[in-house]
């Protein structure tokens, strides 16, 4: 289920549903705990938390990385972008406005071929976006982006404000939206793996999978999508992926265990260059 809807105030979506993100992980409530993490938000005076979307990470002092449809149809002159920001209530970052956004010249949506009419079951190929801000943002270091896809069996890491469970089902359209940054541990998949679990297409040249194979309890859910993959490397963290589908394209909800599908940026970022 692709799409940017977000909390409060919704920007024009011109194809999907709800982003998802995660349920489970590490609660990283300390100011600094990913300094590069980057929250998407409608501008306006509502509170951060009612208004904030899409994740992503900066990757330069002017440039953010992004799930391409967080942004498919939106007018970013109503968008702003967070910087850093762990507590969404707390502190909202350093903002900065979008001055131009670039997607991925292959992204596209791919419909499900067991419903193609059913957007919620669709995934998404290529789906990488850069968002260019309207001034550099001083005194943090960017995520460097990592070489090449990891290898299956890699530990990864998540992070993410998206929702923490799944909607009331008396209460529609009223998600537990996670206010603390969470970091979710996971560990990637061979895509012979991830495209078992689902019959969605899961494009095997952009797309790369991880999975929570532990009794950690890290799933998919309601959120965020854009968010950061990271490996850790010799540098620290370095950025792998994107943020892009996981079980809702097999009719899963959060807290059902699933592989999460994420752009594969080194192999993305390299074909544009």
């Amino acid at each position: 289920m692709l799409g940017a809807v977000l909390v409060g105030v919704a920007l024009s979506v011109s194809t999907a549903g709800s982003v998802h993100a995660m349920s489970g992980g590490t609660q990283l409530p300390q100011r600094g705990a990913a300094p590069w993490l980057a929250t998407l938000a409608v501008k306006g005076d509502a509170p951060l938390l009612q208004r904030a979307s899409c994740g992503g990470a900066l990757i330069a002092p002017d440039r953010v990385l992004t799930a391409a449809h967080c942004l498919d149809g939106q007018d970013t002159r109503r968008a702003e972008v967070h910087i850093g920001s762990s507590v969404l209530s707390q502190d909202p970052g350093t903002v900065r406005d979008i001055r131009s956004v670039t997607t991925h010249p292959r992204y596209e949506l791919l419909p499900s071929p067991v419903d193609p009419d059913n957007v919620a079951l669709s995934s998404a190929a290529y789906d990488m976006a850069e968002i260019r801000l309207s001034a550099p943002v001083r005194g943090v270091k960017p995520l460097p982006v990592a070489h090449h896809r990891p290898l299956p069996g890699t530990p990864v890491s998540l992070f993410s404000h998206g929702t923490t469970a799944a909607p009331d089902p008396s209460q529609p359209g009223k998600e537990i939206r996670g206010d603390v940054l969470r970091r979710g541990d996971l560990t990637v998949r061979t895509h012979a793996q991830c495209a078992a679990q689902t019959p969605a297409v899961v494009d095997k040249a952009s797309v790369l999978c991880a999975r929570d194979i532990s009794d950690g309890g890290t799933t998919m859910c309601f959120g965020d999508s854009g968010s950061p993959l990271v490996i850790w490397g010799r540098r620290g963290p370095e950025l792998a992926g994107v943020f892009s589908f996981a079980g809702e394209t097999a009719g899963k909800v959060c807290g059902q265990a699933a592989d999460a599908a994420f752009a594969d940026v080194p192999a993305l970022l390299a074909g544009v260059k």
